[in-house]
């Protein structure tokens, strides 16, 4: 069975903070009912944002087959033509460069 989205945005974040990155997550989950929803943020907009040594990156967490909806590419577009990286990670490999 294929890792949830929040399992792998999950081992994402565990694994960069102990790089020594600091990671923001830019989606949280609802106290009552346990569904995720962004916060002050603007459709789109990736589910992390890593930062270390005065760079930053973007990461947009899929799970196995998710699929980049057409307001996440436009973002990712907006992003990347601004010099902002932004990563689609459907696991923990997608980010490893990061560890480097």
């Amino acid at each position: 069975m294929p890792q949830s989205e929040a399992s792998v945005e999950a081992a994402i974040t565990t694994l960069l903070q102990c790089r020594g990155w600091l990671v923001i997550p830019i989606t949280a989950e609802r106290p009552n009912d346990g569904k995720r929803t962004k916060r002050h943020a603007d459709a789109g907009t990736p589910d992390l944002v890593a930062l270390k040594d005065g760079r930053g990156v973007l990461i947009e967490v899929k799970r196995e087959g998710g699929r980049v909806r057409k307001a996440q590419t436009l973002y990712h577009e907006y992003a990347a033509k601004h010099g902002v990286p932004v990563i689609v990670a459907r696991g923990i490999e997608e980010v490893m460069e990061l560890c480097q």
